[in-house]
């Protein structure tokens, strides 16, 4: 009997830096059970670097030995005087330093979905990524549940009235709350609390309230946090998508794809051109309503057959090759060759 030894061929190590996840730096970000597969993107990176002689390693497996290059999430304060890469996951409002040319340009090669950053020569385009799966065509059969939202209690960490999209989500929530309160469900964390309020303030008012004697209930509607969301948007007709801002071009995040995976209809408000990604038959379009009265109307009323055509539109992109701009292998695949490419010419 003959056993073999496969022997890992390792030709250079790549320091990953992520502190803007949590918890920050730590290997934790290639857990293959973090809920809704936020873990993924960064599992098929890290194996798309192996395949080619590539160890990508966190803070906390790295034990001083030689690092060739760092990648990181998001602009870094601290930038290595090593070849270093970046692909941006935050909106500019979240984190500023994604669109400040002065630190972009410290890196060798920067990823963005930033479609301004493309155009100003800054990064090479990438969208963010998402565990893709099939769609569901199932009618109204097993979705008892007219309306939900699902998103954590949070506000921008600066004063942006024109874009905010957060205050917009509590808009929908207390409409809903008013109007429509056996249709609509909330889940997620913090609601218990007040409706965050952006800048520091919103940090410091939350904390205040952890010491009240008492505490209202301030969103009836809200049915606590999830493990995962799939089991919700499954047994749900529509769900309120609403990215973090509006405005942006490219930001598109994984809250489309959780409820397109799940069957579920999102009514979508955020990356202006949308249309460029996603045909417009596979969701309902915030912007082409004036208020939430007419926006419930055309969701209480719509015919089955009707839902039924959104679900298969759905289910049509999800297969199609414009629907790969946002899967992992695309991701992972676009930033390895890049990187070594790059590092290849230095």
């Amino acid at each position: 009997m003959f056993s073999y030894i496969v022997m890992e061929f390792i030709l250079m190590i790549g320091l990953f830096i992520h502190t803007s996840t949590l918890p920050p730096n730590t290997n934790k970000i290639f857990d293959p059970t973090t809920r809704d597969g936020l873990s993924e993107p960064w599992i098929a990176l890290r194996n798309e670097f192996f395949n080619k002689g590539i160890k990508l390693i966190t803070k906390d497996e790295w034990t001083d030995q030689n690092v060739d290059f760092e990648f990181h999430i998001n602009v870094q304060r601290k930038i290595t005087e090593k070849l270093a890469f970046m692909v941006t996951t935050e909106n500019d409002f979240t984190h500023p330093l994604n669109q400040r040319k002065f630190h972009l340009q410290k890196y060798k090669k920067v990823f963005s979905w930033s479609n301004d950053l493309v155009e100003r020569g800054l990064a090479t385009k990438i969208q963010l990524a998402y565990p893709l799966r099939e769609g569901v065509i199932d009618g109204y059969s097993n979705r008892s549940q007219l309306v939900v939202l699902i998103a954590a209690n949070k506000a921008l960490p600066v004063l942006n009235l024109h874009n905010d999209l957060y205050s917009e989500r509590v808009k929908a929530i207390r409409w809903f709350e008013r109007n429509a309160p056996n249709e609509f469900a909330l889940y997620g964390y913090d609601w218990d609390k007040s409706p965050k309020l952006p800048t520091k303030l919103g940090k410091v008012v939350h904390l205040i309230e952890k010491h009240l004697p008492w505490r209202p209930k301030w969103f009836p509607s809200w049915q606590g946090s999830l493990a995962a969301k799939q089991h919700v948007l499954e047994k749900s007709r529509f769900s309120i998508v609403y990215e973090n801002v509006r405005g942006l071009r490219g930001y598109i995040t994984e809250k489309i794809f959780d409820a397109f995976c799940a069957g579920n209809v999102p009514v979508y408000w955020g990356a202006d051109n949308i249309f460029d990604y996603v045909p417009k038959h596979c969701f309902i379009d915030r912007k082409a309503f004036s208020s939430y009265d007419k926006l419930y109307e055309f969701l209480v009323k719509m015919p089955e057959k009707d839902y039924i055509g959104y679900q298969s539109a759905i289910k049509e992109f999800l297969a199609s090759e414009s629907a790969q701009a946002f899967s992992t292998k695309k991701f992972a695949v676009t930033i390895v060759n890049e990187v070594i490419s790059s590092i290849v010419k230095s």
